[in-house]
């Protein structure tokens, strides 16, 4: 399994399953390229659902699937503010 980090601005933020497996999609715009990337923790998903599209800046990390989508396993806001910090940082902390 190939591992990878990035940083980008998070953009088309879907909800594509929420029971009985809550699925998040996201596209995440690098400098380079952009990578259609896919949260399946309930607890990340939940988190990553808060933010605005291209508002926040992230540092996400993760393994690449068979459709050559980033399934993200970690992943950090880099430019929060107070309401981010309050309601997303906050809880990740206790997940991580």
């Amino acid at each position: 399994m190939k591992t990878c980090s990035y940083v980008g601005m998070a953009d088309k933020i879907r909800l594509v399953s929420a029971f009985p497996n809550m699925l998040v999609r996201l596209t995440l715009h690098t400098p380079r390229e952009d990578i259609n990337c896919l949260i399946a923790k309930r607890e990340l998903a939940n988190l990553v659902m808060f933010l605005e599209n291209n508002t926040f800046e992230l540092s996400v990390f993760g393994h690449y699937n068979s459709r050559n989508q980033l399934v993200i396993e970690k992943f950090i806001v880099r430019n929060p503010n107070s309401f981010i910090r309050e309601f997303v940082m906050k809880p990740l902390k206790s997940i991580a």
